[in-house]
C-alpha cells in the first residue's frame, strides 16, 4: 500500500482549531473508488501549524503528501515540502488549493512542489490517484506537472455533481481527530451550495459562477453530527447564504438542532446581499436562539468609479437605510463592512463613503478591511494591476486577537493594495487614519452620540466632524496624539504588516487599532473626555443640554466593572436617539427621567472586558448597552 498523506494547517488559539474540512472532503470522496482504496492508505492528516520537525515524524514511508494551501498557510506549507522532499526524494508533492494560481507558475518558484491542481479537488485528486497508478498522469484535468523541462497544464476538469460528493463528516474522515486530540475544541465549516453569481475583481472565493447544491438531507445530517460531536462553531462555507428558500428551513434546522443537543452554539454565514426580506427573516431565526453575531450589509465601497473597477453593484442607500431601520427596530445587530485601496477610490470618496453609511443609520458596527491582491482573483492579473496602477507591497501577516510574539519558525505573508493611480501611498494613510477615528468614536462609541445630536439638530456632517476631529487629535499633544501618531508611523513605514495595537494591560493578544484605541479610552475614560471638551465646546451647545449629552454618552458606553446603575436626566434623551435609530425623528423633549442600565454581564477583570465587548461583540455592538439592558425608572423609585 501507498501511503498518502493530507495536509491543511490553520492557526489555532488557546486551544481551538478548524477541522481540515477541505482536504477531508478529498478523502472522503477517495475512499468511495475500490481501485483507490486498494492501492493506497491515507493514514494521516496533518491539520495544525506545529514543528517542522514535529511534523515531518508524523510523515512515515510517504509516497505522496497532498497539500491545501491558503493565505494564512503557503509559507508553511512550501517549507514542509522541502523537509519531505530531502528526506524522501521520491515523495510526490501535490499542491491545490486557493493560493495555488491557475497558470502553473508556482512549479517555476517551487522546485519541492511536483504537481498542482487547480480549482474543484475532489474528483481531480480522486482521478490524479488512479492516473499515477497506471503510469501516465497527463489526461488527468484540471493539474500541471513537469514534462521535459517543461511546465504542461491541462483542460479545466468539469464541475462535481454535489449530489455525488460523500460528507467527510458523515463518512468517519475525522473521527480519528477526535480521538487523538480529546483536549481540542474543534471549529467547522459547513457548504449548503458552491458557486457565486457575482464579479467582484478582489474575490477568488469560488471557482464556477454556476449555483449548485448539496442535498438538503446531507446537510441536515451534517448539522446534526455537529451537535452530537458538540461542536460550537460553525462557518458557513456559501458565498451568499440566504439567497435561496432552502436557507430558511437549514436556519430553522441549525436552531432546532442547537435546541436539542446544545450545538452548534454559534453559526456565522456570509449574507447574500440582494435577498433583504429572507436575510432578515433568517438573522430573525439565527438571533433569536443566539446563534449569530449579525447581520452583514456589505458595501465595500460606496464610490461608483470603484464599484464599476471591481465588476459590482451595492443596494441603493435608500434601501440600505430602510434596511438599517428594519433591524434596528427588531432589535437585531447589523454590522458593515468597507475595504480600503480599490482601484478608483480616492481619499476624498473613501472617506465620505464611510461617512455615508453613517448618514444612512449605520451606527452600530462599521469594519474596514484593507484590499488584498488574493492569487487567483481578477484584481491579480497582470493586465488589471497595470491599468489602475496598483502598488502591492508584501507584509507579514497579521495575527489579529492572537499573541503578540509568535516566534515562528516559518513566517507567512498577505499581499496588500497600497496605493492606486487615483490613491497615493499618503492618501492611503490618511484614509487608515480616518477610518480608524471613525470606528473608534462612531462604531465603538465613544462620541457617537454627540455626533448623532450635531448631525440631527445642527447639521454638522458626519464628515466634517470626523474629519475635525481627527485633525484636534494628530495636532494635540497628549494620549490621543500619541496613539494616532504611533498608528500613523507604523502606516508609513511598516512593511512587517504590524498594524496592530498591543498593551499587556489588555490581555496578550493585538487588537485592530481602533481596538486599542477604543480600550485606553475606556481605560481612562474621565481623562480622555476631559481633552476632548475643547474640542466638543466647538459646536455651542446650550450647556445644560450639553452636560446632559456629556451624562448620556457615559451613561450609554458599556465599561469594565459596572453593575446596576441609574442616571437622572431633565431631557428624554433615550427615546430620542432611539426614535432616529429607527428612522422616526421627533424633536428632543425636556422631561425628567431616570434610566437604569441592567448589564447583561458583569466584568471585573480588563480582558474579559475586552475580549467579551469588543473582540467578541463588536458585530453586535456590545461597546454600547442594548435594548434590554437599559429601563426607565418609575418616578417613586428615582
Amino acid at each position: 500500500m501507498k501511503n498518502v498523506y493530507f495536509v491543511q494547517v490553520g492557526f489555532g488559539f488557546d486551544g481551538s482549531v478548524y477541522l481540515p474540512y477541505g482536504v477531508g472532503t478529498l478523502l472522503a470522496n477517495c475512499r468511495r473508488y475500490a481501485e483507490i482504496t486498494r492501492e493506497y492508505a491515507f493514514p494521516d492528516i496533518l491539520f495544525f501549524r506545529e514543528k517542522l520537525a514535529d511534523a515531518l515524524e508524523k510523515l512515515k514511508d510517504p509516497y505522496l503528501v497532498a497539500f491545501s494551501c491558503s493565505v494564512w498557510n503557503m509559507e508553511y506549507n512550501k517549507a514542509l515540502a522541502l523537509r519531505i522532499k530531502e528526506k524522501y526524494p521520491d515523495c510526490l508533492i501535490d499542491f491545490g488549493g486557493h493560493s495555488v494560481r491557475g497558470d502553473g507558475s508556482l512549479l517555476n518558484e517551487a522546485p519541492q512542489v511536483d504537481i498542482l491542481n487547480f480549482g474543484e479537488g475532489e474528483e481531480v485528486f480522486a482521478r490524479l490517484l488512479t492516473a499515477l497508478s497506471e503510469g501516465d498522469i497527463s489526461g488527468v484535468p484540471s493539474i500541471a506537472y513537469r514534462e521535459n523541462g517543461r511546465v504542461i497544464c491541462t483542460p479545466p476538469a468539469p464541475l462535481c455533481d454535489l449530489k455525488e460528493l460523500p460528507s467527510p463528516y458523515l463518512t468517519g474522515v475525522f473521527e480519528p481527530l477526535f480521538e487523538k486530540y480529546p483536549d481540542f475544541e474543534f471549529l467547522s465549516v459547513l457548504e449548503t451550495n458552491r458557486g457565486c453569481p457575482y464579479q467582484c475583481a478582489y474575490c477568488d472565493w469560488v471557482t464556477d459562477k454556476k449555483m449548485r447544491f448539496f442535498p438538503l438531507e446531507k446537510v441536515k445530517a451534517e448539522i446534526r453530527w455537529l451537535g452530537e460531536h458538540k461542536v460550537a462553531y460553525c462557518f458557513c462555507g456559501d458565498s451568499n447564504f440566504g439567497m435561496f428558500t432552502r436557507d430558511v428551513e437549514i436556519a430553522e434546522y441549525l436552531v432546532a438542532t442547537k435546541r436539542e443537543l446544545g450545538y452548534p452554539e454559534v453559526f456565522r454565514p456570509c449574507y447574500e446581499k440582494n435577498s433583504a426580506d429572507r436575510v432578515f427573516q433568517i438573522c430573525s431565526i439565527l438571533n433569536r436562539e443566539g446563534m449569530d453575531k449579525g447581520a452583514t450589509l456589505a458595501y465595500q465601497t460606496l464610490s461608483p468609479v470603484a464599484l464599476r473597477n471591481i465588476g459590482r453593484t451595492n443596494l441603493t442607500m435608500e434601501h440600505f437605510s430602510a434596511l438599517v431601520r428594519r433591524y434596528n427596530e427588531a432589535g437585531i445587530p447589523a454590522y458593515s463592512e468597507l475595504i480600503l485601496g480599490l482601484p478608483g477610490e480616492t481619499k476624498e470618496s473613501f472617506c465620505r463613503g464611510v461617512c455615508r453609511l453613517l448618514e444612512s443609520g449605520q451606527h452600530n458596527s462599521l469594519n474596514v478591511y484593507h484590499c488584498e491582491m488574493l492569487p487567483n482573483a481578477e484584481m491579480a492579473d497582470p493586465a488589471y494591476i497595470e491599468k489602475f496602477g496598483i502598488k502591492v507591497i508584501k507584509v507579514g501577516f497579521n495575527h489579529i486577537h492572537s499573541a503578540p510574539e509568535h516566534n515562528e519558525e516559518v513566517p507567512e505573508y498577505s499581499y496588500l493594495v497600497r496605493a492606486t493611480n487615483t490613491m497615493s501611498e499618503d492618501d492611503w494613510v490618511y484614509s487608515n487614519l480616518f477610518s480608524v477615528c471613525v470606528q473608534c468614536f462612531h462604531a465603538l462609541g465613544v462620541l457617537r452620540f454627540f455626533a448623532i445630536w450635531l448631525y440631527t439638530e445642527r447639521k454638522v456632517g458626519y464628515y466634517d466632524f470626523y474629519t475635525d476631529l481627527l485633525h484636534f487629535i494628530m495636532e494635540g499633544d497628549g494620549m490621543l496624539a500619541g496613539l494616532w501618531g504611533s498608528f500613523r508611523t507604523k502606516y508609513e513605514s511598516s512593511l512587517s504588516g504590524d498594524w496592530n495595537y498591543h498593551n499587556e494591560a489588555f490581555g496578550n493578544v493585538t487588537w485592530f487599532f481602533e481596538e486599542g484605541a477604543f480600550l485606553e479610552i475606556v481605560n481612562d475614560y474621565t481623562a480622555v473626555m476631559q481633552a476632548l471638551l475643547p474640542f466638543l465646546r466647538r459646536y455651542d451647545i446650550p450647556e445644560t443640554l450639553f452636560g446632559e449629552l456629556l451624562r448620556y454618552q457615559e451613561f450609554m458606553l458599556r465599561k469594565p466593572g459596572e453593575t446596576e446603575y441609574a442616571v437622572s436626566f431633565s431631557y428624554d434623551l433615550h427615546a430620542y436617539f432611539e426614535r432616529i435609530l429607527t428612522g422616526e425623528y421627533a424633536p428632543l423633549q425636556k422631561a425628567e427621567n431616570t434610566l437604569c442600565v441592567t448589564p447583561k454581564a458583569v466584568y471585573t477583570d480588563f480582558f474579559e472586558y475586552a475580549k467579551e465587548t469588543v473582540w467578541y461583540g463588536r458585530r453586535r455592538g456590545a461597546s454600547v448597552y442594548g435594548k434590554k439592558e437599559i429601563s426607565y425608572l418609575p418616578a417613586k423609585d428615582r
